[in-house]
C-alpha cells in the first residue's frame, strides 16, 4: 500500500490567457497540485495585478486579442526583472522559443498543454531551478526541436477533454442524490475502473457509513471496505490525501473534505486490464473530488439558506394568521389538502414539494393589508374588497425579492383565478391558469367553506363537497374537484385530521 501525492501551498501564480475554458482548467489543475492561482483575460489586467500583488511566476499565453504575449512579456520584465515568465503557443516553432527565451522567458511550453509539461514548468517556478539555464541546455528546446507537437495531440485531447468534462460535470445540479451519482460515474470513466463508490461518514466519529453510492461492478465493495480499516481512516483524515492500494486488487481512497470537515470517501477499485493508476489520473480524481466538494457545499450552503427563509416565512403567515380566530392554521390545512390533492392528480415528488410550500405561503401577501379591512367582521365594501384582491401580487413580490420559491410564485399570485376568467389577478382562465395554482385553489376553497367565519359557521365536508361540484367548470378545474371529492371521501377521517 503506497500514498498518493500531497502537497502544501507551493507559489502564486497568475495565469493570462484570453480563452475562458483554458484559464479555468489551467486554474483547476495547478490548484490541485498545491498552488495558489489568479486569472487575467489580457495584458493590461494582468499588469494591473502585477502593481497590487506579489507573484512567484507567471504564465503568458503568446497570442492573445489586446496584447501580445511576446509584448507583455518585455514590460513584465522591464518591471520585474527577476520575476519568471512561461510562455505559452499553440503555433510552436524553434524561431518562437528562442525569441522568448531572448526577452527573458524562463520556459516555453505547447497547447494543447500536456500536464506533465506543465507541472514541470511550474515545479521549476517552485524551485527557482531556472536561473543559470541557458537556451541550448534547456529541457524545453530539445522537445521542441526533435518532437512534433502532434505525435503528442491524442493525449492532450484526452487530457483537456476529461478535465472539461469534470468542469461541466455539476453544473446546474441543485440535488445532492445526483451530485453524488455523478461524482461516482466520472471517477469510474476516468481511469477505466471495474468499480466506484462515495461513502458518506457521520460528521461525529467519522466510522459509520451513513450513505453509500456506487456505480459498476458492487462485487469489489467488500474488497474497499475491509481495506479501509481504523488505521487507514485514521490517515486519511490527519493527512488529507489519497492512499493507493496496490495488492491483489488495485484501488484509490480519496478523502472528500468540505470546509474542513471530512464528508466522506471515494473509492475507484481495480481498473481494467489490472494497470496501476498513474500519477495524472490521480491528479484528474483530485480535481474532479474538488469540483464535486465545491458543488456539494454551495447545495448545502442554498438548502441552510433556503430551509431558514421558508421557516421564518412559515412563522410570518403563523403570526399573521393568528391574529384572527377565524383563520388560524388556514395555510397549514390548505397546505395538507393541495399536497393530498395533487399526489392523487399524479403529480411528482417535486410538485407536490411545490405546492406544499406555496399552500404555506398563498396568503402571505395579506401582511400588506391593513388590519381595519383584513379583520373587518362586518361586509367588505366594494373598495375594501378591491384591496383585498391585491394580496396576491403583493404575496408574489414578497417571495420574488428574497430571490427564492421561483416555481411557488405564479401559484401564489393565481391561486384566485377562475376557470371561467372572472378570477382576478389576471382573469386567466381554465388552462392558462397554472396546474398547480388550480389545485391550490380547490384546497383554498375547501378549507374556507368548512371552516368558521364571523358571519356563518363552517360547512360539513360532504356539503363543501357538494358546493365544489356547483362550481366545478366556473370557479375551479372539474378535473380538480373530482379528484378532491375521490381524497375526501376515500379517506375522511385522514382529512378530518388535517384540520
Amino acid at each position: 500500500m503506497e500514498e498518493g501525492n500531497h502537497m502544501e501551498l507551493l507559489s502564486k501564480i497568475l495565469v493570462v490567457d484570453d480563452e475562458p475554458q483554458i484559464q479555468f482548467l489551467m486554474e483547476e489543475f495547478l490548484t490541485s497540485l498545491g498552488h495558489s492561482v489568479r486569472l487575467a483575460g489580457d495584458g493590461e489586467q494582468a499588469l494591473r495585478l502585477l502593481q497590487i500583488e506579489a507573484f512567484d511566476g507567471v504564465l503568458v499565453d503568446l497570442k492573445m486579442a489586446k496584447m501580445g504575449g511576446m509584448e507583455l512579456l518585455r514590460l513584465i520584465k522591464l518591471s520585474y526583472p527577476m520575476l519568471p515568465v512561461i510562455i505559452m503557443t499553440g503555433y510552436p516553432s524553434v524561431e518562437v522559443a528562442v525569441e522568448a527565451m531572448k526577452e527573458g522567458a524562463v520556459d516555453f511550453i505547447t497547447k494543447p498543454l500536456r500536464l506533465d509539461a506543465l507541472q514541470l514548468a511550474v515545479a521549476r517556478i517552485s524551485g527557482n531551478h531556472f536561473a543559470s539555464q541557458s537556451i541550448a541546455t534547456h529541457p524545453c528546446t530539445s522537445a521542441i526541436s526533435s518532437r512534433s507537437p502532434l505525435s503528442t495531440i491524442p493525449g492532450k485531447i484526452k487530457e483537456l477533454s476529461i478535465l472539461y468534462a469534470i468542469s461541466e460535470a455539476f453544473q446546474d445540479i441543485t440535488d445532492t442524490e445526483v451530485t453524488f451519482q455523478r461524482l461516482v460515474q466520472l471517477a469510474r470513466e476516468i481511469v477505466g475502473a471495474n468499480s466506484s463508490s462515495f461513502t458518506i461518514l457521520d460528521s461525529e466519529s467519522y466510522r459509520t457509513a451513513v450513505k453509500t453510492v456506487n456505480a459498476g461492478d458492487e462485487e469489489y465493495l467488500p474488497e474497499v471496505q475491509s481495506a479501509i480499516d481504523d488505521r487507514t481512516l485514521d490517515r486519511l483524515i490527519k493527512e488529507r490525501k489519497p492512499i493507493l492500494f496496490n495488492d491483489a486488487q488495485s484501488g484509490i481512497v480519496i478523502p472528500v473534505f468540505i470546509k474542513n470537515e471530512l464528508l466522506g470517501l471515494l473509492s475507484v477499485w481495480e481498473k481494467q486490464e489490472h494497470l496501476p493508476f498513474t500519477e495524472e489520473e490521480v491528479l484528474l480524481l483530485l480535481t474532479l473530488c474538488r469540483k464535486a466538494a465545491l458543488s456539494l457545499e454551495n447545495q448545502f450552503l442554498y438548502e441552510s439558506l433556503y430551509q431558514s427563509l421558508l421557516e421564518t416565512l412559515k412563522a410570518l403567515v403563523t403570526t399573521l394568521e393568528a391574529r384572527d380566530p377565524y383563520t388560524r392554521a388556514h395555510s397549514q390545512r390548505v397546505s395538507r389538502y393541495a399536497t393530498a390533492l395533487a399526489a392523487k392528480m399524479g403529480c411528482s415528488k417535486e410538485e407536490q414539494d411545490i405546492v406544499t410550500i406555496a399552500g404555506f405561503l398563498h396568503d402571505i401577501g395579506k401582511v400588506g393589508i391593513c388590519d381595519a379591512i383584513l379583520l373587518k367582521t362586518e361586509p367588505l365594501t366594494p373598495a375594501e374588497y378591491e384591496t383585498i384582491k391585491t394580496h396576491p401580487i403583493i404575496g408574489e413580490q414578497i417571495v420574488q425579492h428574497l430571490g427564492y420559491f421561483s416555481r411557488e410564485r405564479s401559484i401564489i399570485r393565481h391561486h384566485h383565478e377562475w376557470w371561467d376568467g372572472r378570477g382576478y389577478p389576471d382573469g386567466l382562465m381554465q388552462h392558462r391558469i397554472p396546474f398547480l395554482a388550480r389545485v391550490l385553489t380547490v384546497a383554498d376553497a375547501f378549507d374556507a367553506i368548512t371552516s368558521n367565519r364571523p358571519y356563518r359557521a363552517g360547512r360539513p365536508f360532504r356539503e363543501a363537497l357538494e358546493e365544489l361540484d356547483c362550481w366545478a367548470g366556473i370557479q375551479f378545474d372539474a378535473d380538480a374537484v373530482g379528484a378532491f371529492r375521490h381524497v375526501v371521501e376515500s379517506d375522511l377521517p385522514h382529512v378530518a385530521l388535517m384540520r
